[in-house]
């Protein structure tokens, strides 16, 4: 095995696929080397040992991969920084793509400190994030199943009876499968097209059923316990909410003040500003979409439970329109939940 560097500092820009690596390496600003290595640990380990001694610092961004690469190469004694997308300088003018040129760029704009970093999350919260996620999704293809029952009814004129009461009731359910076709081939088909998707939704419903359950079961862990109730003080929060936000943004000591918490929402506005001229836009958007859309959620019954929380909307909404207002109302909960987990965190640092 070759020795290409030895006793020396080097950044690595790291351009990362399914496959395979392609790994850009510079030393001050200079090329040393590139190669394009298969996405295995032994493959990875062989590379970095041609780099007796070096202290090494790399940069891969953030993508559907997740965080295997990273913890292998804090491993392997590797400073490895996961860096967002969309926080990566971009020329307009550059209109040729290539790992190699991608790994490249990576490389010379962390070696010049111009890359922002990411929280990468430890082992405990990804698998309490991919828990949560994972309902999410379940429950989102249970609610695109009903739509495809009620749109099944809709296009052949199936009514439903005013007895059976309201939608996905038991009683819904049981005259769904109790529908009656007429006996010709064309009713047996939309028969058996009804049970189809009855069987999805059943399966569906008892998935989400059962990972609502195991969602409960992390709330009363006493890693969760504490920061999960102090949540749930905030009307409008539930256990599965809280438990979201907590495993969404891990420790709140990753945020200096509720402004860079709201920013990591997409809660703060956008700002034109030129000279003397100072504009400010709608919310940024950026960041945790899904966080952002539950405190909006949570704020319409927040404002709904509490008065002075109303009397709040209200006025905001008096000078602007009522989704700005609810916005507003969803930085307000922010900045609240910010200093609850604040205060949580000072406490146990002291006790």
């Amino acid at each position: 095995m070759k020795i290409i560097a030895r006793d020396c500092k080097i950044t690595m820009g790291i351009d990362a696929s399914t496959k395979s690596l392609s790994i850009t390496v510079l030393r001050e600003g200079q090329f040393v080397k590139h190669a394009n290595v298969p996405y295995s640990r032994n493959a990875l380990e062989s590379f970095l040992n041609r780099f007796a001694g070096c202290c090494i610092r790399s940069v891969y961004e953030a993508s559907s991969i997740g965080y295997w690469l990273h913890d292998t190469l804090i491993e392997l004694g590797v400073q490895n920084t996961v860096t967002p997308p969309s926080k990566t300088p971009r020329s307009s003018s550059d209109r040729v793509k290539t790992d190699r040129r991608d790994s490249m760029k990576l490389a010379r704009l962390h070696e010049a400190g111009l890359l922002k970093a990411i929280g990468v999350p430890g082992q405990e919260q990804r698998a309490a994030r991919q828990l949560l996620r994972t309902r999410r999704q379940i429950s989102g293809q249970r609610t695109r199943t009903m739509r495809q029952i009620r749109s099944l009814l809709l296009f052949h004129h199936i009514e439903r009876p005013q007895q059976v009461g309201k939608p996905w009731t038991q009683s819904y359910l049981q005259w769904l499968a109790s529908v009656p076709f007429s006996s010709t081939e064309g009713g047996l088909s939309l028969r058996q097209a009804l049970d189809a998707l009855l069987k999805v939704y059943h399966e569906l419903t008892g998935q989400v059923k059962a990972l609502t359950q195991q969602v409960v079961r992390m709330g009363a862990d006493p890693c969760y316990r504490s920061h999960a109730d102090a949540l749930q003080s905030n009307p409008g929060i539930g256990v599965l909410t809280a438990l979201t936000i907590l495993s969404e943004i891990g420790s709140i000591r990753r945020f200096a003040n509720s402004q860079q918490f709201a920013s990591y929402l997409g809660l703060t506005p956008s700002e034109y500003s030129r000279g003397e001229t100072q504009r400010q836009g709608h919310i940024t958007r950026a960041g945790n979409t899904h966080i952002r859309a539950l405190l909006v959620e949570c704020c319409w019954i927040w404002i709904s439970k509490d008065q002075a929380a109303y009397r709040i909307y209200r006025r905001i909404a008096r000078r602007r329109e009522r989704q700005r207002a609810i916005v507003a109302m969803a930085r307000r909960l922010a900045t609240r939940i910010y200093w609850q987990l604040r205060q949580l965190e000072k406490h146990k640092a002291v006790s």
